[in-house]
């Protein structure tokens, strides 16, 4: 009987720096940024789970639909996001997963 191999086909995860970044410490005060976007409704689940905790540590919420990435409006999305950055102390930009 002849042996066969099998290959598999999916690719390694990609490399990321271990380092989270600094810690936002207390959020009393400060305004946290929830980026989301119309498309990825878990996120926007999430999100809405997450906020009255936030708001509860005393956070000040802002958010931030992320538009189109093309054209004008991707013209606009980037402004909308320089914006939106300078804006906040803390941003959630996704789930991590």
């Amino acid at each position: 009987m002849e042996r066969i191999r099998v290959l598999d086909p999916t690719a390694p995860p990609p490399e990321v720096a271990p380092d989270p970044g600094p810690p936002a410490g207390s959020l009393r005060g400060k305004t946290v940024g929830i980026r989301f976007d119309q498309t990825w409704r878990s996120f926007l689940v999430a999100t809405r789970e997450w906020a009255p905790r936030l708001e509860a540590a005393g956070a000040e919420l802002r958010w931030w639909d992320a538009g189109s990435r093309v054209g004008e409006e991707g013209e606009r999305t980037r402004r909308e996001l320089a914006e939106f950055v300078k804006g906040v102390d803390v941003a959630i930009v996704g789930l991590g997963n």
